[in-house]
C-alpha cells in the first residue's frame, strides 16, 4: 500500500514542481508552451542504465546482458551483484544533474535497457529496478530545473543488430518471430508512458535507439520500422496525449528514407553524427527534411570526435534551430566527454583479462589476476564514477558554448 502512495505522490508531484505546461512541436520547432522556439542543449546519461564496454575499456563487442558475468567472474556472484547495485546508485546522482545545470545546458537524455523493467535479470538485480531508478534522475531533474528524454536504448530481442542493444546480432525485434518481443516493447513504453505521462519534465519518449544497423539485410527491415512506430504510438497514445515521440532512422539513426508522412502531431525526428563521410550523413540531408514535412530535428547523439568536428557540427545544429545533445557525459581515461573519471591501479590486468581470446579454459585460469587485485581495482572503479572524484574536462566546453 506505501509503495502505491509513494507512487502516486511522485507522479502528482511531477507533474506541477517542474511546470504546468509541456513542450511541444510547432512546425520545425521543438517549442515552449507558449509557443516559443526551445533549442534542447543536452547531454546523453549513457552507461548508466545500459553500461557498453567500450568506455571502460572492456571489449566493445561484449552484449550489456553480459557484463554481470564478467564483473562475477572476476571477484564473484554475490560480490558482483553488490558491485553493480553500487555503480547504478553512484554513476548518476543529483550532483551529475546540477552539473550538468550550472554548465548551460537545459536537457538530458537518459537511454535504459528494457531488462530493467521486466522480470529478466539484468546486472544482478533480484528484481526489476528501472521504475526506481528513473523516479530518481526525474526528481533530480525537477529540482535542478533540466529536462528529460527517455530513451529505449536496447529493446526486446535487439532492434539494430550491434552489441549497442542488447541482443543477439541481429535486429529479432523486426523479424517474423519477434512478435512476442514487439508485444514486450509495446507493454514496457506503455507501462512508462502512463507513468510519466502527466510529468511535464519529460520532453518525450525516444522509441528505439538507433534502430537497423547496415549490416544486415537492412532493405528489407527499413520498410518495417516506421509500421512499428506507428502501432507504439497508437497505445502510447491510449495512455498519454502529452509528450513527443522521438522517432530515429535505420544505419544509426541517418536514414530518414525509412519515413513518409508525419502520422501524429507531435514528432521529432532524431539522427547520430560522428562524421559526414557515409551516406545519409550530409547535413543538408537532414535541414531539407525537415524543411520538406515541416517537423523538428534534433541531433540525439554527437561527440567522440575531434573539438573542430563537435564545434562546427553544433553551430551549424543552432542556425538551423536544431537542437543537440552530447554523447557522452562520463568516460574513463578520455577526454572527449564532460566528466572525466581515473583509471584505477591494475586495471589493465582487469581488461587483459576480460577482453582475452584464450585457446582453452587452462589459460583464462592462467590469465585472471586474482581476488584481491580484482576487487580492489572494482572496488576503485566505482569510487572514480563518484561526480566527487571525476575530473570536470573542458575539451568541449567552448566548442559547446558553455558556461
Amino acid at each position: 500500500m506505501m509503495k502505491i502512495i509513494s507512487i502516486v505522490l511522485f507522479l502528482f508531484l511531477s507533474g506541477t514542481a517542474f511546470s504546468q505546461k509541456f513542450i511541444s512541436t510547432q512546425g520545425r520547432d521543438i517549442v515552449t508552451s507558449d509557443g516559443k522556439p526551445f533549442l534542447l542543449r543536452g547531454v546523453n546519461l549513457g552507461f548508466w542504465l545500459e553500461p557498453e564496454g567500450y568506455p571502460f575499456e572492456f571489449d566493445h563487442r561484449l552484449p550489456i546482458r553480459q557484463f554481470f558475468d564478467v564483473i562475477a567472474e572476476l571477484i564473484g556472484p554475490d560480490d558482483a551483484r553488490k558491485f553493480w547495485a553500487k555503480y547504478q546508485q553512484s554513476f548518476i546522482t543529483r550532483k551529475e544533474i546540477a552539473y550538468i545545470k550550472s554548465l548551460g545546458l537545459n536537457s538530458v537524455r537518459i537511454p535504459f535497457d528494457y531488462r530493467s523493467f521486466v522480470d529478466e535479470q539484468f546486472l544482478g538485480a533480484r528484481e526489476p529496478n528501472g521504475y526506481q531508478l528513473l523516479d530518481s534522475v526525474m526528481d533530480w531533474c525537477h529540482k535542478e530545473g533540466v529536462y528529460a528524454i527517455l530513451d529505449m536504448h536496447a529493446a526486446p530481442a535487439g532492434q539494430a543488430g550491434w552489441t549497442t542493444d542488447d541482443g543477439y546480432v541481429y535486429p529479432w525485434l523486426f523479424e517474423e518471430n519477434g512478435e512476442e518481443s514487439r508485444e514486450l516493447t509495446i507493454d514496457i513504453w506503455t507501462k512508462i508512458a502512463k507513468r510519466y505521462a502527466n510529468d511535464t519534465c519529460v520532453i518525450g519518449y525516444d522509441l528505439l535507439g538507433e534502430p537497423i544497423h547496415q549490416f544486415i539485410d537492412s532493405a528489407r527491415f527499413n520498410k518495417l520500422l516506421e509500421p512499428f512506430y506507428k502501432r507504439l504510438a497508437v497505445e502510447i497514445r491510449k495512455v498519454d496525449q502529452n509528450h513527443i515521440f522521438f522517432l530515429a532512422g535505420s544505419f544509426w539513426d541517418r536514414n530518414f528514407d525509412v519515413f513518409s508522412k508525419p502520422f501524429d502531431s507531435k514528432l521529432v525526428y532524431t539522427t547520430h553524427l560522428y562524421s559526414f563521410t557515409e551516406s545519409y550523413s550530409k547535413f543538408d540531408y537532414f535541414v531539407n527534411f525537415s524543411k520538406k514535412h515541416n517537423v523538428p530535428v534534433w541531433l540525439g547523439e554527437f561527440g567522440e570526435h575531434n573539438v573542430h568536428f563537435v564545434d562546427s557540427l553544433r553551430r551549424m545544429c543552432e542556425r538551423n534551430n536544431i537542437g543537440w545533445c552530447l554523447w557522452p557525459l562520463k568516460k574513463m581515461n578520455n577526454n572527449h566527454c564532460l566528466l572525466k573519471m581515473n583509471k584505477p591501479v591494475n586495471w589493465d590486468l582487469i581488461t587483459h583479462y576480460t577482453n582475452g581470446l584464450y585457446k582453452s579454459h587452462e589459460e583464462k585460469v592462467l590469465a585472471y589476476p586474482g581476488y584481491k587485485i580484482s576487487k580492489k581495482a572494482l572496488e576503485d572503479f566505482l569510487k572514480n564514477t563518484e561526480f566527487d572524484n571525476c575530473l570536470k574536462s573542458d575539451y568541449y566546453k567552448e566548442a559547446l558554448g558553455l558556461k
